[in-house]
């Protein structure tokens, strides 16, 4: 999964570092903001940079289903493949996350292998 860039959104350090060692481990680029604001103003500035996002739900000021929301309704990022990470984790969730426009949902911790593995599906389809 090499020459791929992912937009880490994650408040927490702990686990924007843990997200980037697994992307780093699997040959991929991660780029981590600390809050949606920054994802979108990267998002905006440079729309082809990212291939894809991992973004969590539980984000301080707009949360992760607000900046998929916002995401979505850009036209030139809207097709971008998002997946939500979040440590809330209850099967009403995932079917409303899935519902909403995510491309795929992990509950933390992540488990490294189902991870990279959805990520591959999401990245490279077919």
């Amino acid at each position: 999964m090499t020459n791929f860039r992912i937009l880490v959104v994650e408040d927490d350090p702990d686990g924007a570092d843990m997200v980037s060692m697994m992307l780093s481990s699997a040959g991929v680029e991660a780029v981590v903001a600390h809050d949606a604001e920054t994802a979108l103003g990267w998002l905006q500035s440079d729309p082809g940079y990212f291939n894809a996002a991992v973004i969590d739900l539980a984000l301080p000021g707009m949360d992760g289903m607000e900046l998929m929301g916002t995401i979505r309704n850009m036209p030139e990022v809207a097709g971008l493949p998002m997946i939500a990470v979040t440590a809330f984790h209850t099967p009403e969730l995932k079917v409303r996350v899935l519902d909403a426009g995510f491309d795929a949902y992990f509950p933390k911790p992540l488990d490294t292998t189902l991870f990279l593995r959805s990520l591959e599906r999401v990245l490279m389809p077919g």
